[in-house]
């Protein structure tokens, strides 16, 4: 299986890997850019899901709750979104699988195709990028799958504001929860 690994008081940890519904294509995206491994297709069909879920021991995100009692019925871990705001999507995932709610430029994936994502020198992506970009921006990132071109644009700061939210409405859940 294609596990990330960490070490941990001589424990191996796994990273979560994730199987997304056809109605949560922004919260693959997401995940995909906080490097977690996240499969998504408009085209799964709940058996397909069930099917991948259990192959690749990945978590499956729904709102879908017929998806959901068939995934806790055969035992796959699943986790039911109820929420439409994306803060208070993330901080409950992270609540429950444990995710990190931080960009880890090292470990981010295509939020496009999941691929992963490789610093790339800015003359390599010169032909790639729109010029006034290219003027700009000194970091870039490119897919190893698609070969999309990523930086860090105007675009992050709306992204920090979502992942800070998240952040602290995980501390209240954690705290409703164990305190």
């Amino acid at each position: 299986m294609r596990y990330r690994e960490y070490i941990v008081c001589e424990t191996v940890m796994y990273e979560p890997r994730f199987i997304v519904d056809t109605m949560l294509g922004n919260v693959a995206r997401w995940l995909r850019i906080l490097g977690y491994d996240t499969l998504y297709s408009r085209k799964y069909k709940d058996w397909e899901i069930l099917r991948l879920a259990e192959k690749e021991d990945r978590i499956i995100i729904t709102r879908d709750t017929g998806l959901h009692r068939k995934a806790l019925n055969n035992g796959f871990k699943s986790i039911y979104l109820s929420m439409d705001d994306m803060a208070e999507r993330l901080a409950y995932i992270a609540l429950i699988a444990g995710i990190k709610l931080y960009v880890d430029l090292e470990r981010s994936r295509c939020p496009i195709c999941n691929g992963e994502l490789r610093k790339v020198s800015k003359e390599q992506v010169k032909d790639k990028v729109p010029p006034r970009v290219y003027r700009v921006y000194e970091d870039f990132w490119l897919c190893s799958r698609c070969g999309k071109v990523y930086w860090i644009g105007s675009h992050w700061i709306k992204i920090e504001e979502i992942l800070s939210r998240a952040r602290k409405l995980l501390e209240e859940y954690k705290a409703r929860k164990y305190g």
